[in-house]
Formats: C-alpha cells, structure tokens, sequence
C-alpha cells in the first residue's frame, strides 16, 4: 500500500486538453473543498479516480463530503409536451430519435409557444433519399403535361377528291390530290396525332419514401412549423398575416395545410390576397409543394391525419406495386356516358 495525498497528486496533473488541474476550481468554489484531502488510497483506488478525473474534468470536488454550496440552476419556463402513443416505433434500434416540433398560436403575431409535440420517426426521421425525391418532382411535371394539338391526315383533309391534272402530256409530275402530303394544302403524313399525354403511375413505396424524405427535410431545415388551430387568426387582413410572417421569419412563400378543405374564412381571405401564401387540405399534399414553398405551416390535427396515412400505406398488408392497368381506367371512362342524355357522344379516351 502507498499512500498519497491527492493534492499532491494533482498539482502536476496535466488533463486532456493540456490545462492544468491545480485545483482551478477549488478557487472557483471554496467552501466545497476548505478541509484537507489527506486521504490514503491505494494504486487501484488512485487510478480509478484520475481516469474518473479524465472523464470530467470540471469537477465540483473531489472530495467525497458534499456541502451546501450547490450551484444555481436556472429557472425555465414550464412547457407542455403533448405526449400521445406513436404507433409502431423501431425500438431494436437503440439510435432512433423521436423528433419534436414546437406548437404555437396564429392568435398574435409574436410567436407563443403553446407546448411540444413528439413526432414519428419513420415519417419525420427517415433517410433523405434525394434520388426517390427527384423522381417523384418529375413525375409531377410530367404527368401533367397534356398536347391536344392534332394534325390532319390526307384522308382527313376536307376536298381534293379530284385529280389536279391529267396524268401524261402536261409535262409535269402525277398528282391524285392537292390534298397530299407534298402539296402546301395538303394533309400530313406523320403529324402530331393528339390529345397525347406523359402520364405514368409510380410505384406507391417511391411515392411515400419521397414525401417522407420532403418532411423530413422541412423538419431539419426548421421550416415546418405546426399551430394549433387556424380559426384562432383573429383578423382577415392580409397586412396581419404578412407581419406575423414577416415576425417569425416564415420567409417570402408559405403553405397553409389543413385538416380539410373547410378552412376558416379568415385564412382564405387573408391568403387570396398574397399570391405566395396558399392553403391547402392535408390529402393534396405532395413532394412538389413542400419543395416549392419556403414554409409549411400544419395544423395540429392535419399532423395526425398525415402521419397516420402515411403509417398506414407503409404497413399495409397489400402489395405496394400493384400494375397500373389503363385498360381498366380506359373502361371505367367509357361507362360514365351509359347515364348521360345523349349516350351516343361518348368521351374521347
């Protein structure tokens, strides 16, 4: 057994970083260390406590007697977390994260934090698949794109059923119609035959990894926001909307998703008169918007309905790639017209 005292252990201890433990912080707290360190420890005692010593450096004492000098501790205010059961959470993952967002008020323009709220991990957590996410932004400009312009063939051609000239001694080429393809009144031999469209059906499991990846995106950006309630803005003025944007750095365009399409009268007024401000019900909502708009402002209850459609398509028992058949669409178009008044005008399919 050797004994030392651990002052004189420490005055030549060099710590991690290079600074010297000559008790810095006994000066920093003296009535936490005023009686004598002249305990006798041994080898095993005394490595056990310098590598505790390493691991936090910053010590109160290292004496095992506490006193009443207990630091000051400040004072936060009290904050309300909404705690509700997420639904089939990966805990065989000890690095899951639960992510949280704050719920405010639209009933000022300074933001008042009302509470907390947890948030699904899958949905706000998920890895950011850039690709999925590219794809899914395409495929939404594309699919819109419709070309309706429709050339005429020769056979479609009104007149030119007789023959311009005859066929020998007029010392020029044969020719059946002014209608054909070589004349300048004539028709067209390969045209543009429309309506045609680039529509095509991508599969349901890239369409959910994309808008999941967007939200989670928005959510570490900190340009997802969640209110309460959107019936609390107390005015229709677009100017009130416009500060309270302006006030908690919304930045120049925000999207307002809904619970549904009822929305109070006062965002809707307020918001068609900012063309950069737009409302919409939480079953439109798609990669596209959320990547176009700097903000998205959801209310509390268009949060759960998204996270628990999107929970229910990713576990569904169904298979997520079932064909797209357009003979199927195609059928159900051609039935709507069985009920119309006139059935023989059916729609062009």
């Amino acid at each position: 057994m050797v004994g030392v005292t651990i002052r004189s252990l420490l005055n030549g201890f060099i710590g991690p970083g290079g600074n010297r433990l000559s008790w810095a912080y006994e000066m920093q707290y003296p009535k936490a260390c005023s009686h004598t360190h002249a305990v006798m420890l041994s080898n095993c005692r005394l490595s056990v406590l310098i590598l505790e010593l390493q691991k936090n450096i910053i010590r109160r004492s290292l004496c095992m007697k506490m006193t009443d000098a207990e630091p000051k501790v400040p004072v936060w205010p009290t904050v309300i977390r909404d705690v509700r059961k997420l639904w089939r959470i990966d805990k065989s993952n000890p690095f899951t994260e639960i992510p949280q967002c704050w719920v405010s008020s639209l009933n000022t323009i300074e933001e008042q934090r009302k509470g907390i709220i947890d948030l699904h991990p899958e949905v706000f957590r998920c890895t950011p698949r850039i690709d999925l996410l590219h794809r899914n932004i395409t495929w939404q400009l594309n699919y819109r794109n419709l070309q309706l312009t429709k050339q005429l063939s020769k056979a479609e051609m009104p007149g030119g059923g007789r023959k311009p000239w005859p066929q020998k001694k007029t010392g020029r080429t044969h020719a059946g119609s002014i209608r054909a393809p070589h004349f300048h009144t004539g028709g067209f031999a390969n045209g543009v035959r429309g309506p045609r469209t680039w529509f095509y059906m991508l599969p349901d499991a890239i369409r959910l990894h994309g808008l999941c990846s967007a939200l989670t995106i928005k959510h570490a950006q900190n340009d997802l926001v969640i209110v309460d309630d959107f019936s609390a803005l107390p005015s229709a003025e677009p100017q009130y909307l416009h500060e309270l944007a302006d006030t908690r750095n919304w930045g120049y365009s925000v999207l307002f998703v809904s619970d549904s399409a009822e929305v109070p009268t006062n965002l809707v007024d307020a918001c068609e008169a900012i063309p950069s401000f737009v409302v919409m019900p939480v079953y439109g909502l798609n990669c596209y918007s959320l990547m176009k708009f700097e903000t998205i402002v959801f209310c509390r209850l268009a949060i759960e309905i998204l996270e628990y459609r999107i929970l229910f398509h990713r576990h569904r028992a169904e298979s997520l790639q079932k064909k797209y058949k357009y003979s199927d669409m195609k059928k159900m178009i051609l039935s709507e017209a069985e009920n119309e008044i006139d059935p023989t005008h059916v729609p062009f399919v």
